[in-house]
């Protein structure tokens, strides 16, 4: 299975936009996304785009965090965990988490196949053991190119893609 793995939309809906085609065309039939967002009006935009699943966690600049659950709740296929999440797909094991230093933990747990996050806004792919720990990058494009990853659950492999 192939997932599109977002995070830092800081509500460029353009790059969100240009993302989620890129990530379709690839084939991703499912989206995880480290954290945020910023404002309800980019959620509604991604999941009204995005015809998919997807399993979401919190950034530090969601604020009206109730708000998004409510919203998360009415919406088919997604799931809105907070601030992180161990959810299994296509039998692999993986953590999301917006702050690197969960991730760290995580991967020091050695209970998963990845580990995703965000907050840096820097792509970072490092397979360390047997977890595949990666950063997809900003969608923002405010301190780096904008991008974007897809995760293989296949053979636990990663790719990042720019805009």
């Amino acid at each position: 299975m192939l997932v599109a793995i977002l995070s830092d939309v800081h509500d460029n809906t353009t790059n969100l936009l240009a993302a989620l085609a890129e990530a379709e065309e690839q084939g991703c039939r499912h989206l995880l996304f480290t954290g945020d967002m910023t404002m309800l009006s980019t959620f509604r935009t991604l999941r009204e785009e995005w015809q998919y699943g997807m399993d979401l966690v919190f950034g530090n600049n969601e604020f009206n965090r109730g708000d998004f659950f409510r919203l998360a709740e009415l919406m088919p296929d997604t799931r809105l965990h907070g601030d992180e999440a161990d959810i299994t797909l296509a039998d692999r094991r993986i953590y999301l988490s917006h702050y690197p230093h969960l991730a760290a933990q995580a991967l020091n747990s050695k209970q998963y196949d990845a580990v995703f996050y965000g907050h840096t806004h820097t792509a970072h792919r490092q397979l360390v053991g047997r977890t595949l720990l990666a950063n997809p990058g900003e969608i923002c494009g405010v301190r780096s190119t904008p991008s974007y990853a897809v995760y293989n659950t296949d053979d636990n492999s990663l790719h990042h893609y720019t805009l």
